[in-house]
């Protein structure tokens, strides 16, 4: 079966007896729908769990770039399927209000927002990712 978006796997997901899908963990929580226990790379059937994916995430090294994946990463604790989320910022917007308050809103989700990642169905980003995030989101310039 096909579907859109996290929310159309969800729904067919819960429609489908039997069925399979990979969706957002944020989304499996919040349905209450049944999570696979997978084996990692050491050979450890892990639950899908908050520190289970703060495990595997943690391995990563954050290139300048920022952009990195984390196909089945090591470590005894870690779930083997983890990501990040991204977003994409100008260097050099033209608005500068805008600007302002972009770098305003994404400091906030670096640093006082984190707070807020697991009531929210996800995790807070590993200390080095967020300190690394937030340096590059100090080089984006404003006027």
């Amino acid at each position: 079966m096909r579907a859109a978006g996290n929310e159309g796997v969800a729904a067919r997901i819960q429609e489908a007896i039997g069925s399979i899908g990979y969706i957002e963990y944020q989304f499996s929580r919040q349905l209450d729908l049944k999570t696979a226990t997978l084996e990692n790379r050491e050979g450890k059937f892990v639950r899908p769990t908050e520190a289970a994916f703060v495990a595997g995430l943690s391995s990563a090294q954050l290139p300048d770039n920022l952009r990195v994946f984390v196909p089945d990463p090591s470590g005894v604790d870690s779930y083997p399927i983890v990501t990040f989320s991204w977003v994409l910022l100008r260097k050099n917007n033209p608005d500068p209000a805008k600007a302002k308050a972009l770098r305003e809103l994404f400091t906030w989700c670096l640093l006082d927002g984190q707070r807020f990642s697991s009531e929210m169905g996800y995790i807070p980003l590993p200390h080095s990712v967020a300190a690394k995030s937030l340096s590059a989101l100090n080089s984006l310039a404003v006027q």
